[in-house]
């Protein structure tokens, strides 16, 4: 079996990362594995393993036809069996299926508003999805919307995959604040990770701790959202406190140097930040959104969305209660371990491929 994972870019985000890790894990599980970027590359094309087959599109419209040709092409000289595309590629896939006849078509839903999926453009999406072989959804009210809405033959919940590490072996990087209470968000700049949420609840937790610090990584794009984000930190008086770190490829020393890993999202689906907190032995605090409270259950803290107050006191406990919180850490990344390691995941989707296939 020949397997291509498609995607829209490489910048680092939740999707990005399952696409990359999925096209390394599975290096001699299949029979060849490969990885098309369509529309921009980014920093996480440094982590994909040079064995895995690679392709950049230069998709400059939805419409480029060029770009089409080119991954027919490809998918023909390289006898793909299975196109594996992951979020908003997935109307590249359906027209490039329609020259590739016995090329099977896997779509994976990682749809981050699933609290508002009743807002979701559906026109394109249902029309595309009379040709997908397999929906994978990363939460079960994904899987349901699927399968009232689309068109595809099985619709299934897959969880999201993260590569168990060995915290002991990465180096920390050095980052301003003070050691023991540096609070991590790994989160893009959009709408719906509510960083005001995270800002607001900060300035509540100085009152407590003067000495916390907030390091937010993620892509901005310089638009409204992240202009405000710049304003309510200067109008709450936190800028001595919060660094912004930017984009990063490798994410792991910023968890090792920091101690809380915050997301504080007004919707999710299986965030991957979550779990990559765990997988890093981070203690977590986190919106009840998605699947985070099934997720983190009782080996974290949980509040409710758009409550900065609920968040802070989280924060606090988080941070004071040291042992707690690593008692907390240690308990849930043994639970990632045994449901949401890749070792665990791969062979549920070598079953998925080999159903579809």
């Amino acid at each position: 079996m020949r397997v291509l994972q498609l995607i829209d870019s490489l910048n680092p985000g939740g999707a990005e990362r399952v696409a990359v890790s999925y096209a390394n894990a599975l290096l001699g599980a299949v029979e060849a594995s490969f990885l098309c970027s369509t529309r921009a590359e980014g920093k996480l094309k440094a982590q994909l393993d040079s064995e895995v087959g690679y392709l950049f599109l230069k998709k400059r419209s939805a419409a480029d036809l060029l770009a089409l040709m080119r991954l027919i092409r490809f998918c023909k000289r390289n006898k793909i069996d299975v196109i594996h595309a992951h979020a908003t590629s997935f109307f590249t896939a359906r027209l490039a299926v329609l020259f590739l006849g016995r090329c099977q078509l896997i779509w994976h839903d990682h749809y981050g508003n699933s609290e508002t999926l009743e807002q979701r453009p559906l026109k394109v999406l249902a029309w595309c999805s009379n040709r997908f072989n397999t929906v994978l959804a990363v939460n079960q009210k994904l899987a349901d919307w699927a399968k009232e809405f689309l068109k595809a033959e099985q619709v299934l919940y897959l969880e999201n995959a993260v590569p168990m590490l060995d915290a002991d072996r990465i180096e920390a990087v050095e980052l301003p604040g003070t050691t023991g209470y540096r609070i991590l968000q790994m989160a893009n700049f959009r709408p719906q990770k509510d960083h005001s949420n995270a800002l607001r609840a900060l300035a509540e937790v100085r009152k407590t701790l003067p000495e916390v610090s907030l390091h937010l990584l993620g892509m901005n794009w310089q638009d409204p959202y992240y202009q405000e984000v710049l304003a309510l930190i200067e109008s709450l008086e936190i800028s001595t406190a919060v660094h912004l770190h930017g984009s990063q490829q490798d994410v792991n020393g910023y968890m090792k140097a920091c101690d809380v890993g915050l997301l504080s999202s007004q919707s999710e689906g299986l965030p991957m930040a979550v779990l990559e907190y765990a997988a890093m032995d981070l203690p977590v605090v986190c919106t009840r959104v998605g699947q985070c409270e099934e997720l983190v259950g009782s080996a974290g803290y949980t509040v409710p969305a758009s409550d900065p107050a609920a968040l802070a006191n989280a924060l606090v406990k988080a941070l004071k209660q040291k042992e707690e919180s690593k008692k907390k850490a240690q308990d849930f990344k043994k639970q990632i371990a045994k449901r949401y390691s890749i070792q665990t995941i791969i062979p549920k989707l070598l079953a998925v491929y080999g159903k579809t296939y």
